[in-house]
This record gives structure tokens, sequence and C-alpha cells, in this order.
């Protein structure tokens, strides 16, 4: 204001000067020349060639241009320092402010504050405290000015604890850039203290972080509790949650609307009413034991609501209990309606254990009732007696009719089924038209049996009947096979007989089938010895999976001209028990009969991918090994996925592998069959022909499909040097792949002969006992330790002898 007081009074100055300058100038000499006009006047001054001014006009004007230029110089010089002092209260760092100037001035602002306050810069720099807010850090005789959190929490008397959450709740402010509310208990003076705490971060006009305030204030529980028990009438009267308040003999005191609205009943008809008047169920315990020993639990069940109105429903009841302050026991309860949830459980229950399209129970709670029984009966005391049903023209049907029509007959069937069984007597749907009985009898096995032919052969008449599906007459028949616990497995191991039971009942099923369809075969043991011993075999190998019986042998390969190794086929054995060793031949067929193969193949890549990585890693000279591929594994939709699975767990580049394909699995889509390949080579793995020459041989084979090595299968081999006709077919099989560009590999090389023959003839790689039998893992990996270029002295070829 004072700057621009003497500005005006300096302007004044200045236009008085001007102004009596022009008076004297032009106008006081024309009051003493009255008789000179003023054009007279104006020529003579032109006719001069300048004015006549007088020394103080000189300095009149002289004075006033000074005036001017120094009230533009100090105008200047006032605009900049504002705008500097400006640019330094935003931009300038915390180092050009004075320290001991702040302190004056802002500290006992700090103080005063009615809430407690702290500074900080950008840096996370103290700058001012009050003197509550360095109490809760423990902190008021410590000269913290211009120090960080991370620097104070290093002093001995610190709360370091507070003082670490702080500097990260600083962090998120920052990074929000809004205020951020915290919540906290400290300890002051060994009294806990709740403080509510708000971090502001500042900014200056170009967004740049500038200062942080900390402010906050002790919350007093007293009124915190007052609001709540303000807010709690408005909880109970607008809540969506069902809740009541019981007194201590669990009658009603308070309900929510909530809860009057699920029960329909209004608040005043059920207050002093137990709880029981809207709970069904045992309660009395709750109160007399439950809540007698430890008064806090929480006690949930499941019980009914009856309501005013309308039918009961399933809730789900919590109840809580509350010390007063004068010892006195309270109870908070809340209801939950839980009619949809019981729906949804009996859903999954009814999709996991019975056939949504007949009702009957499915396969999988067939297994289980039969294993409860014979788990828990004694034999002799009571029998089972499981039927196996086929229905015999019903894919015609299907067919022919539509599979909603199918569908209709087996509904068809499953009640005929139904109405010729006792209460007790278990029915299922097994499969797509297979059913599946369950009966018990505490008669005799005599009795039994005739019981049973009784109700097979009510079963085949009533399903032969003519029955009405879409306005068309369907006939079918039915193959009924039928087995009894316990004389048709007394030898079988307890945990299998509810697999091996059911499993001589479809082997009687099968029989019947074979005696023309449409009749009943009990299960013979003289007709089920050969299944038997398969089923048997089934089973053991299903559980050889389970106990890592199955281990890999690894057959080593040579180049025929260097006799170096160059691979390894891999092979599987089962060690049954640890004691018998089982060959390939008796149960590799059996593996792919039952669909075990895929899991089998899969182990046996997984297995062979990791061993190989770990002889790679360890500098094992092993270039690669061969896995034969079963027909049901390359059809598989998941092959590709597995194979690169893995690959990619153990780690395996794919140039290390060869798969081995036999001809047969290259009959089919031929479609489907060369993108199969096709994806294989892409993925970087090669592929080798297995037993070439004995199958569907065709070079079509080999023009249209990406193989590259053929392995010549062994019997060309054995009689190729005593019979011209084997050594001209194994001449040929080598002119042939390698025409085509692929290499030849020739197996069960067993002799030197043989190994000559193919060397003469160039052949590339040769495997047989003549260089190794066929390795465990560890002696595969002693083997590969020592001279692997080593020529191996022929061994005896069976190695089951």
């Amino acid at each position: 204001m004072k700057s621009k007081i003497l500005i005006i009074i300096a302007l004044l100055f200045a236009c008085s000067n001007v102004a009596y300058l022009i008076i004297k100038e032009f106008f006081m000499d024309s009051f003493g020349n009255g008789n000179i006009s003023q054009l007279e006047l104006l020529h003579q001054s032109l006719d001069a060639g300048y004015l006549n001014l007088h020394y103080d006009n000189i300095l009149l004007i002289v004075n006033t241009t000074i005036i001017i230029a120094l009230i533009f110089i100090y105008y200047k010089h006032t605009k900049k320092e504002a705008s500097d002092q400006h640019e330094s209260d935003v931009y300038s760092p915390i180092d050009n402010i004075p320290t001991d100037s702040f302190q004056i001035n802002a500290q006992m602002l700090i103080n005063h504050f009615p809430d407690f306050l702290c500074i900080k810069d950008s840096e996370g720099r103290w700058l001012g405290a009050s003197d509550t807010y360095l109490k809760i850090f423990n902190l008021q005789d410590i000269d913290y000015i211009g120090k960080t959190d991370a620097e104070l929490f290093h002093y001995s008397n610190s709360n370091a604890d507070i003082l670490k959450v702080s500097f990260i709740q600083d962090k998120s402010a920052w990074h929000l850039r809004e205020p951020v509310k915290e919540t906290r208990v400290v300890v002051i003076g060994r009294q806990k203290r709740t403080l509510e705490i708000t971090r502001i971060p500042i900014f200056d006009n170009r967004e740049r972080e500038l200062k942080l305030i900390v402010t906050g204030y002790f919350i007093n529980l007293n009124d915190k509790k007052k609001t709540q028990l303000e807010l709690l009438p408005k909880v109970i009267e607008s809540g969506h949650l069902n809740f009541l308040f019981l007194d201590k003999d669990f009658h009603i005191t308070e309900v929510s609307n909530a809860c009057s609205l699920l029960t329909e009943y209004p608040s005043n008809e059920l207050t002093g009413k137990p709880l029981s008047f809207i709970v069904k169920g045992k309660l009395t315990h709750l109160q007399t034991d439950f809540f007698t020993s430890i008064p806090k639990r929480l006690w949930s069940g499941e019980l009914s609501c009856q309501p005013k109105k309308g039918r009961d429903f399933p809730v789900k009841l919590e109840v809580s209990a509350i010390v007063k302050d004068d010892n006195s026991v309270v109870y908070f309860a809340s209801l939950l309606d839980i009619t949809q949830q019981k729906h949804a459980e009996r859903r999954i229950i009814k999709l996991s254990y019975y056939d949504e399209l007949t009702g009957l129970i499915n396969r999988s709670m067939f297994y289980d009732r039969l294993r409860k029984f014979i788990t828990t009966a004694k034999e002799g005391s009571i029998h089972c007696t499981v039927f196996v049903i086929d229905l015999d023209r019903f894919k015609i049907i299907n067919e022919s009719l539509g599979h909603d029509a199918g569908n209709e007959l087996l509904k068809i069937v499953a009640g005929r089924i139904m109405e010729l069984l006792g209460s007790n007597d278990i029915a299922a749907r097994l499969s797509g038209d297979e059913f599946g009985i369950l009966m018990l009898s505490d008669k005799t096995y005599e009795e039994t049996v005739y019981a049973a032919t009784i109700v097979a052969g009510k079963i085949s008449q009533r399903l032969a009947e003519v029955m009405v599906v879409r306005d068309h007459e369907a006939f079918i028949g039915s193959s009924i096979g039928i087995a009894i616990y316990p004389e048709d497995c007394h030898s079988t191991e307890i945990s299998l007989k509810a697999e091996v039971l059911l499993k001589y009942a479809d082997i009687a099923r099968n029989n019947a089938k074979n005696q023309g369809k449409n009749n009943y075969q009990f299960y013979n043991q003289s007709h089920g010895n050969r299944s038997q011993d398969k089923l048997m075999m089934e089973l053991k190998l299903r559980k050889a999976i389970a106990k890592n019986e199955l281990q890999l042998y690894y057959q080593p390969q040579y180049e025929a001209h260097s006799k170096t190794l160059c691979g390894a086929e891999v092979l599987i054995r089962w060690l049954h028990n640890n004691e018998k060793m089982i060959p390939p031949d008796q149960f590799i067929t059996l593996a792919e009969d039952t669909g075990l193969i895929i899991e089998i193949g899969y182990w046996i890549l997984r297995t062979a991918c990791h061993q190989l990585k770990e002889w790679l890693d360890a500098g094992y000279p092993l270039p690669q090994i061969s896995v034969n591929v079963s027909a049901q594994q390359f059809n598989d939709s998941n092959f590709l996925t597995l194979v690169k699975k893995a690959l990619d767990e153990s780690g395996l580049d794919a140039e290390h592998l060869e798969l081995e394909l036999t001809e047969s699995m290259l009959i089919g889509d031929a479609r489907f069959i060369d993108l199969q390949l096709k994806q294989v080579k892409k993925m970087g793995i090669k592929l080798a022909l297995d037993d070439f020459g004995t199958g569907y041989s065709s070079l079509s084979y080999l023009k249209n499909f990406p193989i590259d090595v053929l392995k010549m299968d062994q019997s060309f081999v054995k009689g190729m040097t005593i019979d011209s006709k084997n050594a001209r077919i194994a001449r040929a099989i080598i002119e042939i792949g390698h025409s085509l560009e692929q290499k030849v590999i020739a197996e069960g090389v067993e002799s030197k002969e043989q190994f000559d023959f193919l060397r003469k003839y160039r052949c590339d790689i040769i495997q047989g006992y003549f260089f190794s039998k066929p390795l465990p893992c560890d002696e595969m990996t002693e083997f590969l330790k020592n001279d692997f270029d080593k020529f191996w002295i022929p061994v005896k070829r069976n190695p089951f002898e």
C-alpha cells in the first residue's frame, strides 16, 4: 500500500512540472505581448529555428524525465521482487528456508493447532510437529527437524514400529494424490489411545509434490459407543439381516424388520415369545449345556423356521452370547433362509449320484452301495445278487428313430424294471443302454439262485413286450448276466470284491448275448476262467500304476558304420510285487483294451524325458530317445498337449525325442493323421515307422507322411543270413528308405554275421542284443559313465528266463 502512495505522489509532482512548463512556455508570454498575434509569434520562432527555452525550463524537463524514469524502475523492481517471492514460496527447496525462521514463525502455530499437526516436505523430512504428535513417536527430546522417518526410527527411544507404518502411509498418500485416513491404537504413558490420522498431500501449480500435512485427533471411545448406540435402532429398523435379541431365557426381546418379514410376524407379536415359537428343533440344550460351560461360544446349526403363514422352510440359525457389564448374559441370534442352498445341494447330489434321464442311481452310486454292503456283510448270513442288463436292439431303434426316441425308450425300460423290484432292491443305469440291479437276501444260496431266476425271467419277458415310442411300436430284447456274493468271489481280496462281482455279472451277460440274446445266464466258473484271469490282470495293472511297479528299460542304438552310440529305445517292464517280471506282450494289449494305455503311455513319455534330461545335464552323450506310441494315444484329442507338457516339464529340447508309430496307426482318417504328424514335426520331434514290412506296408505312407526313420522288423533280420528272400527284403527296405532320404534301423540284431550284412548294405542304425540288451535306468547310467563305444559281448537273448 505504501509503495502505491509513493508512486502516486511522484506522478503528481511530474505532472505539475510538465503543466508549469507548458503554461510558462506557451501562455505566460502571450499575456505580456497582447499586441502580437499567436501566428506572428510562431513565425518568429520558426524564423529563429528553435524555441527560446530558458535554463529553468530545461531544469524542469530534466527533473520530470528523471522522476518518470525512477517511477518506472521502482515499479519494475517491485514487481520482480513480488514474483521472486512467489516463486520462492512455491518452488524453493527446504534448504533455502532458514530453519530458525521456520521454528519461530510456524512452531507456535503448530502447537496451538486444536488437533495434533505435522508438516513434511516432499522428501519426507520433518519441518515441524506439535508436541502431542512428537509424544506419539517418543521424539519430544530429539532434534527432528530436517530428518525423515527412516532416520528417526534409528533413535533408541523412538517408537520405531509406528514410524515404519507412518512411512508407508506417507507413500500411499503421495501415490493416491488425495487425503488418506487411518485409525490406529497407540500407547502413550502406558495408556492406550485411539488416533484418527489424516494425511493431506499438497502439490504446486505444476502438480509437483510440495508438502505433506499430517493431522488428526484422539477419538473419544465413549462418544463412539454413544454414536453406535444411536445407530443401533436404525440398523434394526432398516437392516436387511434377519436377527433377534434374546434374554437369558431365550425369549425374544427385539427383532429386526427383515426378520419380521421373513417370519411374517409383526415385531410386537414376537416380543416376549420363546425362540422355539418360530424355530423348530432341539434348542433346550443350547441354554442348559452349550452356553453354560463357555458363554462366549458361537452356536450354528440348520433348523426349520415356522412362519405365520405357509410351509416351514430350512434356515441356518447362529446364536452367540453377549456378557454385559453386570456379568448377566443375553443372546444375539441370526436367521438365514437356506431354501435355495438346499435345492442346490439336492441338485448337486442328484447330478453326482443319479442318472438325470431315468432318475435311477448311476454307476458310481451303484458301486458305492455294493462296496458298503460287502464290507459290512458277514459271509454265510446274507447273499447279494447282481444283475447286469443290456438291451439287445437299442442301437437300431436309436439310429432309426433318433436320439430323443432312444431317450424315451430308456425311460420306459427304467420304469418297467422298477415295477418288478421290491422296496429294498436297488436299480441303476450303468451306462448308455446298460442297467444294473442289486438284490439282498437272507435266504440260502439255492433259494437266492431260484429268486434270481424268477426275477430275471420276469425282466426278460417284460422288456420283450412291445413299447410305443413316438407313435412307433418298438421291440427290444435283453441279455442278462447274474453273479451272486459270496459264492462267486470267495478268493477275491475284500477291496476288490465289488468290482469283481460286477465284472462277473458282465461276463455272464456276454455269455447270454453269445447264446442268441434275449436270455439270462449265471456266472459260470468254467466259462469265466479266462475272463477272470484277464480281469485279475487288469486289476493288478491298475494297482501297478499306483504302486510304481512299472519300470523303464533303455536299449542302446548304434550307428552301423562307426559303432558309436546314437540313441536308445525306451521299453516298459512290469515288476509285479517287486518279484516277478511280467513281459510287455502280457499286459500292453490288456492296457489297450481297457484304455489304461493312455495313462501308461503318458507316464512313459514323461519319465523318459526327465531321465534323458538328467543324463544330458550330467554330460552323458546320449543324443536321443525313441518312445513307442499306441494307436489310442495317437488318436486321443490331448495327445499333442501331453507331448508338449512332457517336454516343458522336463526341460528337454524336442530334437532329442523320437516317437515310434506302427503301420496300423496310419490307417483311417488320412487328413487327421497327416495333421497330427505335421504338428509333431512342427514341434521338432522326429518320427519313426516301427515294424516296417509286417503290417499294412504301403509306399503311400512313406510318400504322404513325414516319416524320418524306417525300423526294419526283426523277423527279416533273423533269417536274412540263411534265407535269401529275407536278405532281399532287408536290402529292399534299406534301398527304399535311402531313396526317400530316410534312415533305416535294424532291430533284433544278435550276431556278427547279421551286423556285417547290414553294415555292408549301408543300414544306418543297429539295435539288438549283439550290442546290448535293454538296461534298467541304473545300469544304463553306469553304461553311459563307462566306455559307451565299447564293442559289447553278445548276451543271452531272453531277459525273462
